[in-house]
This record gives structure tokens, sequence and C-alpha cells, in this order.
């Protein structure tokens, strides 16, 4: 079965996500640039990354490595176009999350945003975790249910409509019950309001055993 991430052209994602009715690219970016000033991270793993949006906030003169991994090709190109000189070291992977090489015990700083509704993230987060190094921290953006609208709100971009069949809510608690038994324990947790009836649950977790 064909991933439909890869169906979606930039343009649609891009404009998808910038609709007055989605509105979610400029949370996402500034959910990212809260956790890097505040983290401080010398080394970042970004999980379903896309074509870059937020990595204008690190900060260069304290985290000196950035890994995007992204299942899209046209969405990473279009990365290293937005980023062909970064003052740090810019590593884009392409490939699902699932199965593509995670060093363990490499960054201080793992964000996924919005990535494990499509995957199999009981899988995953083990994987994110031996990413971590000890005292590291997994931040986690989930898409919360709205009782108004779908899950893939409609608008103009219409191959958006293909992520309906893959789209998956994770259940909260399940993700923290997850976490905490890979050595991950719930530091914070806060939830971003978003138009159209809808909003986010952001999750911080900090490595302290594993």
């Amino acid at each position: 079965m064909s991933n439909p991430w890869l169906e979606i052209p930039e343009a649609d994602y891009l404009g998808h996500m910038n609709s007055p009715a989605v509105g979610q690219r400029p949370v996402l970016a500034r959910l990212l640039r809260e956790a890097v000033e505040t983290i401080r991270p010398g080394a970042v793993l970004v999980i379903g990354g896309s074509t870059g949006n937020g990595l204008e906030h690190v900060n260069p003169a304290v985290t000196s490595r950035v890994a995007v991994v992204d299942v899209n090709p046209e969405y990473l190109r279009r990365l290293r176009e937005r980023f062909p000189h970064p003052s740090f070291e810019l590593d884009v992977r392409c490939g699902d999350a699932i199965e593509i090489e995670l060093e363990r015990g490499a960054y201080d700083l793992v964000h996924a945003a919005l990535i494990l509704e499509y995957i199999d993230w009981p899988v995953l987060v083990p994987r994110l975790a031996r990413a971590l190094r000890l005292g590291g921290v997994l931040s986690v953006v989930l898409q919360a249910p709205s009782a108004s609208t779908p899950a893939v709100t409609p608008t103009a971009f219409t191959s958006l409509r293909k992520l309906e069949s893959v789209f998956r809510f994770v259940e909260p608690s399940a993700l923290v019950d997850a976490a905490r038994g890979q050595g991950l324990s719930l530091n914070a947790r806060h939830t971003e309001a978003l138009p159209a009836a809808k909003s986010f649950e952001v999750f911080r977790f900090i490595k302290d055993s594993g």
C-alpha cells in the first residue's frame, strides 16, 4: 500500500496548512521555537520535518546539529533549498520513521509534531526514547479530536483528503503510559487552540532512565 504522504504535492501541503480554516503551520513553527529556546539542545532530531517549518528558529550558537526525517523526498528537497548553507550541521534523511536508522543516545531534543497519528506510534516511541541522551527531551504535538470538524479539515487542497485513510487519533493517556515504559517522565503538557474548533495537545517528556 502506497503511503498517501507521497501523493501530496508540496504546494498543496503548504497551502492547506497555511489556509485560514487550518492555520496550523505558524503554530507548529512557534512550538518548535519554544522547544529549542527552552531546552537549548546541542543536537536535535525532528521527525516528520517536512519542508523545515520552524528550523529558522534554531540558534547555531547553541545547537550544532539538526537531523530531519521525512518520508516525502519532495518536501526534503524544498527544505534543502530553504536552508542551503545553515550555520549548523543539517542531516536530512528520507524514509519511514519506523524503519530509518536513528542513533542511540545522540540527541538532546527529539521533536515529533503531527506524526504519531499517521504511523504505528507504539513502535516509534521506543525508537525515539533510545535516540535521546539521558536528560534529553521528547517533544510531542498531537491533534485533539473535535466535535464539529473532521480530522483532516476540508480545504481547496483536495489531495489532503487522501490522509483520511491513515489518520488515527492518539489517546494522550496511552502516549503517557508508553513513554513512561521507556524511561520518559511527563514534564509538561498544555493545549493549543486552533481555528475550526480544533486544538493541539503538546507534551514534553524527560528521559530519566534507559
